[in-house]
């Protein structure tokens, strides 16, 4: 059984952790986009012909980095208070009323209580035949939990209320703030990227010279970009799996509702309209991806040295911790 003081210090540290995460990811973000502005102004420069480079560069972003700056604040802000929406846009959820699924809302509303919540999250439904689910939100106050119609139809009402207990958890640990800002930062660099990438294209087509380190700057933003912002909300991701799992066994005192739940989840986690939205699988109980699903039925089956070494270099990129290990995990408790 799950420790009542240890529990309740892990999840004070986790809180107190994803604050400093808060102010981590406000601060590294516009520090990113300025110095890969700055990069791309520099290959511009050079790329131009100018005979220093440097000194431009620095002049310019004396002018353009201001911009730059107030661009991304903007974009912070709008990400902060309206993120949550676009998201469940995205995934294409819906909300109910409780004279939908009256047994949905109680469970949701009974485990709120058991978390001391204020108010119970607001509830979508996604309409995939898939198992998944999400939290999002700034905060306890506004959450929402998003989850999908084959999660209603094939869990049993003990798995449903342990799953619906494991996103209350990432709700009570703030990590729906962490993740909402991550989404926000990756989903920004990629834009960036492809709207430089566009335009590249239309200058060829319309015979326009000189559109060559439009399509360098592009990459740069969607390769290094990406890749920085991934790897920072990627090693933000996967340990809170961890306590939110947790979380799940305490509220309901039923650890091996989840761990079961989770062994149905990985036979079909894919949500088909995110295989576009790589940035939101750290969102989901499990990976929703294509590529996420698969990994999350071998998880459960691995056993050769070669698939072994594989899952390390997995793990790198996965937004989740291996199913297995957190089943495993759950059984211990």
């Amino acid at each position: 059984m799950i420790n009542q003081n240890n529990f309740s210090n892990s999840l004070h540290e986790q809180i107190r952790k994803n604050r400093l995460k808060t102010v981590y990811l406000f601060t590294s973000f516009p520090i990113l986009i300025l110095a890969l502005t700055y990069i791309s102004i520099l290959i511009t420069t050079a790329y131009s012909g100018d005979s220093n480079p440097l000194n431009t560069a620095s002049y310019m972003m004396s002018t353009v980095g201001f911009w730059v700056l107030i661009g991304v604040i903007v974009w912070s802000i709008i990400s902060y208070f309206l993120g949550s929406k676009m998201i469940l846009g995205f995934a294409g959820a819906k909300p109910i009323k409780k004279q939908d699924h009256k047994e949905l809302y109680n469970t949701i509303e009974n485990i709120s209580i058991a978390a001391g919540m204020a108010k119970a999250p607001e509830i979508y439904i996604i309409n995939d035949q898939s198992l998944n689910a999400f939290a999002t939100g700034t905060n306890p106050n506004n959450s929402k939990v998003a989850i999908s119609i084959g999660l209603l139809e094939k869990l049993s009402k003990a798995e449903l209320e342990a799953v619906m207990a494991h996103e209350i958890g990432h709700v009570i640990n703030r990590d729906i703030r962490v993740m909402l800002i991550s989404i926000a930062i990756v989903g920004a660099i990629e834009m960036i990227g492809e709207i430089l990438l566009r335009s590249s294209l239309i200058r060829s087509s319309s015979n326009k010279n000189n559109n060559g380190f439009i399509t360098i700057i592009g990459f740069l933003f969607i390769t290094i970009g990406t890749i920085v912002a991934s790897l920072a909300r990627l090693a933000i991701s996967r340990e809170r799996e961890y306590l939110a799992d947790a979380t799940s066994a305490y509220l309901t005192s039923n650890p091996n509702a989840l761990a079961s739940a989770l062994q149905k989840i990985a036979g079909d986690a894919r949500i088909e309209i995110l295989d576009k939205r790589s940035s939101m699988a750290s969102l989901c109980i499990a990976d929703p991806s294509s590529k996420g699903d698969k990994m999350n039925k071998n998880a459960l089956n691995n056993n050769s040295k070669k698939e072994n070494k594989t899952s390390i270099w997995q793990k790198i990129w996965s937004t989740h911790p291996p199913i297995q290990d957190r089943i495993n995990k759950l059984n211990n408790y």
